[in-house]
């Protein structure tokens, strides 16, 4: 008998959601060992919900997490790397599997240091091969980064350019149009510390003027926010 595997995809393109899942569909149909059901998720919200409805016989296995998801209405999420972490929280056996359109070194770091998924992948290079060998890596409990990732990662960027969950709040409560004022009371931090990790931000994200809306928008670029 075939084992089963539940498959959840998040991303709020349709298409993509479309696209993986036929994907999956016709190169495992004929699998001898192991075939999968397969449900989606468009937002943030509705996985939520999913995730918070889901019987415990029915609870996924895998899940592929498209990491720029937008904010979420009824929660404080602000990516895929947040909605993870909530997933693995009520799942901590599934295994992740994250996507992300994003190619810069930092981003990918952040990515592997706050949610450490079993799997990374790049979808301008998740072709089907691509996509059925990081699911039989992954259900056979080895990780598995796709060759661009791995190029991109020997580039040897230091640990200290990855930001923590204080640097992500900040760059948020600056997107918002926070000043001092609002800062010191949004954040655990003192002034100082306020200025500190503004100047390391840029620093950080190689943002050379003195102006906040340089560094959102490098941020925003770069898919921290």
């Amino acid at each position: 008998m075939k084992k089963v595997f539940n498959i959840l995809i998040v991303d709020d393109h349709p298409m993509i959601i479309e696209g993986y899942s036929n994907t999956i569909k016709w190169h495992f149909k004929e699998h001898p060992v192991f075939s999968f059901n397969i449900e989606s998720a468009t937002s943030i919200d509705e996985t939520v919900k999913l995730v918070d409805n889901i019987l415990p016989q029915n609870k996924f296995d895998l899940v592929f997490l498209d990491i720029s998801l937008p904010d979420g209405n009824t929660t404080k999420m602000h990516s895929g790397e947040d909605l993870g972490l909530f997933i693995k929280s009520k799942l901590p056996n599934v295994k992740i599997i994250a996507i992300t359109a994003l190619n810069d070194t930092v981003r990918l770091l952040n990515i592997i240091k706050k949610l450490s998924p079993h799997g990374l992948l790049i979808k301008s290079d998740t072709d089907g091969e691509v996509l059925t060998t990081a699911i039989k890596n992954v259900i056979k409990g080895r990780d598995y980064c796709s060759h661009s990732i791995v190029a991109l990662l020997k580039k040897r960027v230091t640990q200290n350019k990855v930001l923590d969950d204080h640097d992500i709040q900040l760059l948020v409560e600056l997107s918002n149009g926070a000043k001092m004022k609002e800062l010191l009371e949004l954040l655990p931090l003192t002034k100082s510390g306020i200025e500190k990790r503004r100047r390391l931000l840029k620093e950080k994200l190689n943002v050379k003027s003195n102006s906040d809306r340089d560094l959102v928008l490098k941020a925003k670029e770069m898919g921290f926010i």
